[in-house]
């Protein structure tokens, strides 16, 4: 079986859903979403949400965009051509979202993983969940105006509002801009030391640089699918990475000019069960730092060329729980006890969440760190 044949069997894509080379399955109904607009929903609102959600129940599918193998192949080249927010000033601007349904599709194993201390919670569970769905079919009339307004796009997005935690992936033309500006080097060798799900490699391999990317993870799954991703980009683009399974504690590549990626949060998420992975390996915060952490700077700091740049997005954060892990400030000190000096942070700037709890962020900025370092 094809890798891309176990993908469709994960998601449920039957034949009969395949009516062009980019599809959400739902296009038989889109003519009587459309009819299921503002003025239905403000006229009966609960015979409109019920309506539209017998509509989904008939095809009942995960509403994102799924693609054909052709249809792979001409998203990645749109993606490469289109423009993208640069570096400025130290900071990304929003608006470098395009990518993200590559990944989305190609990696299923994303809905399996877990946030912390929340179980399944993935927008696969959510779709299934009625009162989640509602839920969501609700917000699309409440919070959007316009045409579509339940749309498979729409319903996946409102999905992501509804309870809580999304397991999320590093914005591919994120990962490009920073590649660009830490690595100005036609053909410079960039090692991703947690290559995740598809996002720094979409995006490196898609550079006018030519880069030549390296990328390992330890997970089973995600490295087979990152392997059919990259032989997809071979034949989309003409430029191929190197993926391996490995763990960064354990491998160190040579003749590096960047080394980039966002490493797991320590007990963040929870991609498998696996003792390859960190939350099976490390069962503290302190053994983390000292078996995953350290030996991983250990490596990238061997691996770098004598002007090369190690960064990394990382950040404080809370578990469910409420309990909180400090690591910034931490592996900011660690990175430099072993002999790097910190030259800066890119910050990408985040959307705030809708929602009363974000008042007290008003006239801040909120945004993730990448932490930069030379040697």
């Amino acid at each position: 079986m094809s890798t891309l044949q176990e993908i469709y069997n994960f998601w449920g894509i039957k034949s009969s859903h395949i009516v062009s080379s980019e599809f959400t399955g739902y296009e038989p109904i889109y003519s009587q979403l459309d009819k299921l607009d503002k003025n239905s929903y403000e006229k009966d609102p609960e015979f409109t949400i019920q309506t539209v959600f017998d509509l989904y129940r008939t095809i009942n599918l995960t509403p994102i965009i799924y693609y054909t193998e052709k249809g792979l192949i001409n998203a990645i080249r749109e993606f490469r051509s289109i423009s993208y927010n640069s570096v400025k000033n130290k900071k990304i601007s929003l608006g470098n979202n395009k990518g993200q349904p590559l990944s989305r599709f190609l990696f299923p194993n994303m809905m399996t993983a877990e946030p912390k201390g929340r179980g399944s919670n993935s927008l696969k569970d959510r779709f299934y969940d009625d009162k989640k769905l509602k839920r969501a079919i609700r917000l699309c009339y409440e919070m959007r105006e316009g045409n579509k307004l339940v749309y498979p796009t729409a319903i996946r997005r409102a999905l992501e509002l509804v309870t809580g935690e999304n397991i999320q992936n590093f914005k591919p033309q994120n990962a490009r801009a920073i590649a660009e500006y830490l690595c100005p080097v036609i053909w410079g060798n960039i090692y991703d030391y947690s290559a995740g799900f598809g996002g720094r490699l979409l995006g490196i391999s898609c550079s006018n640089m030519c880069y030549n990317y390296i990328g390992i993870d330890p997970n089973t799954e995600t490295i087979k699918y990152l392997k059919y991703f990259n032989e997809v980009l071979e034949e989309a683009v003409g430029t191929k990475g190197k993926i391996l399974q490995n763990v960064s504690e354990d491998y160190q590549p040579n003749d590096i000019d960047l080394a980039f990626s966002s490493p797991p949060y320590f007990n963040l998420e929870k991609y498998s069960n696996e003792d390859t992975q960190c939350m099976v390996r490390y069962r503290t915060l302190d053994e983390w730092f000292g078996g995953y952490v350290e030996p991983t700077i250990n490596n990238i700091y061997k691996s770098l060329n004598k002007d090369g740049i190690f960064a990394t997005n990382i950040a404080d954060y809370k578990t469910y729980g409420k309990k909180e892990y400090k690591v910034v400030d931490d592996w900011i000190t660690l990175s430099e006890r072993i002999g790097f000096k910190h030259i800066g942070t890119i910050k990408m700037m985040l959307n705030t969440r809708p929602g009363v709890g974000n008042n007290k962020l008003a006239g801040r900025e909120k945004y993730e760190g990448v932490y930069v370092f030379k040697k």
